[in-house]
């Protein structure tokens, strides 16, 4: 046998164990991989690939960059916050979470948008005609069914779920995460504003009539809730803080009405931090909490849920 027919040889050797191994892996992990590529999804395996925690929570962008599970000092974390989330994300979220202790639902705009979620990419019906052989292989290879969890941009998600017992998902989807990484958590020069951080008083709310809109976001709110008891969670709802900008939009006499109104219908706590007359230098774009932001309020958010009767 020739030398170049040699490494020909090894070279498809090596490739064709390469495929095995991976053919085994996606055999052992068939769920987690298949949900790499799905935002929702991927949260929701690495969560499910833990052992069990104190307390999860859900939300949008706002607590995926603003939240660190461990600062709150409630026990073991896990930050299921998704970047574009909005109500049916949250009644997704709320079906499939299995039974927790503990749940911070996250109430906003974002939150309470009626966007729906992202659909799964899946191979349409009739995709392999005339291919028996692409149709036996997707029917037959875990590799080949997960493969899109192998993209390039997709395969720090393979090691976060092949680990999943090193994540606390507030790792994953955070804006600005490598200019921040090693930036220590110090408070803005010059900022002295630490009484106002604090939830909006707590206040009995009497019933109150809301518009169209506002009824679609309390029984999207109701649902979601109920789903999360029945699963045996204690829910807490909570609102991040927001640079001046945001806060003209989101605390109208009628959006802190309509906030208060779904938690009384839910009939749970509401640290609502809305309107917390907070530092802009705390933000990166006055809806985004900056890593010392995300400390700050993670801080004060712990303390205020330990303070919960």
């Amino acid at each position: 046998m020739s030398r170049g027919a040699l490494r020909l040889m090894q070279l498809m050797a090596v490739v064709l164990g390469l495929l095995a191994a991976l053919e085994v892996l996606c055999r052992v992990q068939p769920e987690g991989l298949a949900a790499v590529a799905h935002r929702v999804r991927f949260k929701l395996a690495l969560l499910h690939a833990r052992s069990p925690v104190d307390f999860v929570a859900l939300g949008s962008s706002r607590s995926n960059d603003g939240l660190n599970p461990a600062l709150l000092g409630l026990g073991s974390g896990f930050s299921a916050a998704t970047p574009s989330s909005s109500l049916p994300t949250l009644e997704f979220f709320a079906a499939n979470l299995g039974p927790q202790r503990r749940v911070l639902v996250e109430l906003s705009g974002p939150m309470s948008a009626s966007t729906p979620m992202d659909a799964d990419d899946a191979a349409a019906p009739g995709a392999f005609d005339g291919d028996p052989l692409g149709a036996w292989l997707h029917a037959h290879s875990a590799l080949l069914a997960v493969r899109r969890a192998f993209a390039l941009e997709n395969l720090p998600r393979v090691f976060a779920i092949v680990f999943a017992s090193r994540f606390d998902g507030s790792e994953w989807f955070r804006s600005r995460q490598l200019t921040e990484t090693f930036r220590p958590p110090v408070a803005p020069e010059g900022v002295h504003d630490a009484a106002a951080w604090a939830p909006a008083p707590v206040r009995e709310t009497p019933p109150a009539t809301l518009d169209a809109e506002g009824e679609r976001v309390a029984e999207g709110f109701g649902r979601a809730v109920t789903a999360l008891r029945a699963q045996g969670a204690v829910v807490t709802l909570v609102a991040p803080p927001l640079g001046a900008g945001w806060r003209e939009t989101e605390c109208t006499p009628e959006l802190k009405a309509q906030r208060a109104e779904v938690a009384r219908r839910v009939r749970a706590p509401f640290l609502d931090f809305t309107c917390a007359e907070v530092d802009e230098r705390w933000f990166v774009d006055g809806q985004h909490l900056s890593s010392p932001g995300r400390a700050q309020y993670s801080k004060v958010l712990g303390e205020a849920l330990r303070a919960l009767p």
